[in-house]
């Protein structure tokens, strides 16, 4: 409960900074206009209450477009200097936010056919001799990384799985097997834009563990992935 609160507090404070410019101006102008205080501050208290309550139904489910999200998202990050907010802070709102209304808005069940496991290509050995990224099926399950047990996941739902180069690698994967679900592993950054960029497509997203630093040897649990396929999947 107090994770899911600072992850509320998180969103809705990105939505009343973005906020604050426009309702300020508005409040400029109309006072420059020779209103008066009390309506000049009238309409920029509704701007700011109209944009609270638009988070509200979002975290709520009423609104499902993902807009309200990346206001508040690009707002973070923005001002993340100024608020001296710990790294990937934003990113890893956005990823939250995104998990808790997927199980929250879930009303079906997917087939395996229609789901794609995409994974990022630093979760392969560094010493690994095969070009995995464009081929997977070429793992030799060493066990050196988690790349063999998510192929036996893959093989156990019967789902599509694929290994991504980069950002624009995944944004070409996903227009190819158009999944109507995405269980997606990467770091907090390419995470949170490909969960904003792939919308309206169910995503849930699992971030790796960085046991060597960013982008080098990275790890996943690979009973997350199945736990949310468990949870998704007929």
């Amino acid at each position: 409960m107090e994770v899911k609160s600072k992850i509320n507090t998180l969103f809705q404070g990105g939505l009343l900074l973005f906020s604050i410019a426009p309702s300020a101006i508005v409040f400029l102008v109309l006072l420059v206009a020779g209103t008066g205080f009390l309506w000049s501050i009238i309409p920029t208290l509704i701007i700011l209450l109209a944009v609270q309550v638009t988070g509200q139904l979002y975290g709520r489910g009423i609104i499902r477009h993902p807009f309200i999200l990346r206001v508040s998202f690009w707002t973070l990050k923005m001002m993340q200097p100024v608020l001296s907010m710990a790294a990937h802070t934003p990113e890893k709102m956005v990823i939250a936010m995104n998990n808790r209304k997927a199980i929250s808005d879930c009303s079906r069940k997917f087939r395996g056919e229609e789901t794609l496991i995409l994974v990022p290509h630093c979760l392969q050995n560094h010493e690994c001799s095969h070009r995995l990224t464009f081929n997977p099926e070429s793992c030799e399950r060493c066990g050196r990384c988690p790349i063999g047990d998510l192929l036996e996941i893959r093989s156990r739902f019967n789902t599509h799985f694929a290994i991504a180069s980069g950002g624009t690698s995944a944004k070409r994967i996903v227009e190819r097997i158009e999944p109507s679900l995405i269980v997606a592993v990467a770091c907090p950054v390419d995470l949170s834009l490909g969960i904003l960029d792939v919308h309206p497509v169910t995503t849930i997203g699992v971030l790796n563990e960085w046991r060597h630093g960013p982008c080098f040897d990275t790890w996943v649990n690979p009973a997350e992935l199945e736990a949310a396929l468990e949870m998704f999947l007929q």
